[in-house]
């Protein structure tokens, strides 16, 4: 932190705390709607059934206009998994009044749960079945153990720190890291919270974030840094939080390099020049984003290569993953045929979904392909025997070959015709241009990879 920033720092977070935190009122009104409908599922569950609220509203750890609930069955770990999963999901949808307005939808994690959606308050409510557990080693699934965070940090965190929760969520997620999912990879709700509790306070957790050596591995029970090599042997990364309810689980492990780069960048920058930009920033409009790509590409000199797909209504989670790996093989494509992208960006909304690539403007005829050293005499002389042009640079024998592709545009159409992941197998490829729908998801994008 630069000197003389401390009373300038405090002074911002205070103003974004009075901002964030959820008003009175808010938290009355997500209290009723839980109460509710705890009330309602305890009057239609057998008695063996435990029924808590959990999630960060019952962590007193939201934000503002985030207080959604999540409230979980607790079923005997005697009881069969299928068994568990049909009485949970029955009794779920047996209290949904639809004449009050209320609608349901059924998701899925590693097993499915309901979520209820009010039209007034606007707010959702998960309803997951789990089975009851008194440590870890009981699990029948992840969703079990939430149970156990929730009584970790209700037990460890201070009011206080809660409200650090609450403000290193907001910076966060202005910075496009906070959240699990696969469309973000970055930092969990819990994560966040174990953080907290381990650097003590949200200004500790920038300062630490801001000098971040690799690797490092928190031990987030015990407030301790890991320094055995074997852990990051164990974990297979360089960024581990070791789940205090779980001692094989390391929360960080969907944590990106991007995402953690980024929040290591932005703690630095925020206690150089502490302002509140750095938890709402300036808006954008993404309106005619076509237009806007066009003169971003004529101003890099590029062309842009778009892939656009028709996606199936499912798991987001689902779909991101299947875009993020296909991204990265075509951009590991074009790198080996000498097209590589300055920059590369995939996105989705509703049923659309696109990858653009960014590329340089140019066609290529001709590629160098290196051959075997001229000590492999063998080799060299098959090699040799191939191809009609060589030469020698160093100790190799250098090929000079036809292009297999002449432009980006050869090489996408081949590899989309190949295999791509099956709920993108509707794949077309334009140039420079593409409908306003996939051109807004595109420059989105844009704006969130370059804002730093």
């Amino acid at each position: 932190m630069a000197v003389g920033n401390e009373g300038k720092v405090q002074s911002v977070l205070k103003r974004v705390l009075d901002d964030i935190k959820p008003s009175q009122s808010e938290i009355v009104a997500a209290n009723a709607v839980s109460n509710d409908i705890m009330g309602r599922l305890k009057r239609a569950v057998p008695k063996n059934v435990e029924i808590i609220l959990a999630g960060s509203v019952a962590r007193g750890t939201q934000i503002s206009g985030n207080s959604d609930i999540d409230i979980f069955l607790l079923f005997p770990r005697s009881m069969d998994k299928g068994e568990m999963e049909r009485k949970g999901m029955a009794v779920a949808r047996k209290i949904v009044k639809k004449g009050k307005g209320e609608r349901f939808v059924i998701k899925y994690a590693e097993h499915p749960y309901l979520q209820l959606v009010f039209k007034n308050p606007p707010v959702k409510a998960d309803i997951v079945p789990a089975y009851k557990i008194r440590d870890s080693f009981e699990m029948g699934s992840s969703v079990d153990r939430t149970q156990l965070h929730n009584e970790f940090v209700l037990k460890h965190l201070t009011q206080r720190q809660k409200d650090d929760v609450r403000l290193l969520k907001a910076f966060m997620k202005f910075h496009n890291v906070y959240g699990a999912e696969a469309e973000r990879e970055g930092f969990s709700g819990y994560l966040c919270e174990l953080l907290i509790h381990h650097y003590g306070s949200f200004v500790s957790l920038l300062l630490a974030f801001s000098n971040l050596k690799l690797p490092l591995c928190i031990d987030a029970k015990n407030k301790e840094i890991v320094k055995d090599p074997e852990a990051f042997k164990r974990f297979g990364s360089e960024f581990v939080v070791i789940d205090p309810t779980d001692s094989e689980r390391n929360v960080a492990a969907v944590v990106s390099e991007t995402a953690l780069a980024r929040m290591v960048l932005m703690s630095r920058k925020f206690l150089l020049n502490p302002t509140e930009k750095f938890f709402y920033g300036a808006e954008f409009s993404d309106e005619r984003s076509s237009g806007k790509l066009k003169r971003i590409a004529r101003e890099m000199g590029v062309d842009i290569y778009f892939l656009t797909f028709m996606v199936p209504d499912i798991s987001r989670d689902i779909i991101f993953q299947q875009l993020r790996r296909l991204c990265a093989r075509l951009e590991k494509s074009l790198g080996d045929n000498s097209f590589g992208p300055v920059l590369s960006l995939y996105n989705m909304d509703g049923k659309d979904a696109v990858i653009a690539f960014f590329v340089n403007r140019y066609a290529i005829a001709s590629v160098a392909r290196a051959g075997p050293e001229v000590f492999m005499k063998g080799a060299c002389e098959a090699f040799t025997k191939q191809r009609k042009t060589t030469y020698i640079r160093g100790y190799k024998i250098i090929s000079i070959d036809k292009a297999q592709y002449r432009n980006p545009a050869e090489l996408l159409r081949h590899e989309v015709k190949g295999d791509v992941p099956s709920h993108l197998s509707s794949a077309k490829l334009s140039l420079n241009s593409v409908p306003e729908r996939h051109a807004k998801l595109v420059y989105r994008k844009y704006v969130e990879a370059t804002t730093i």
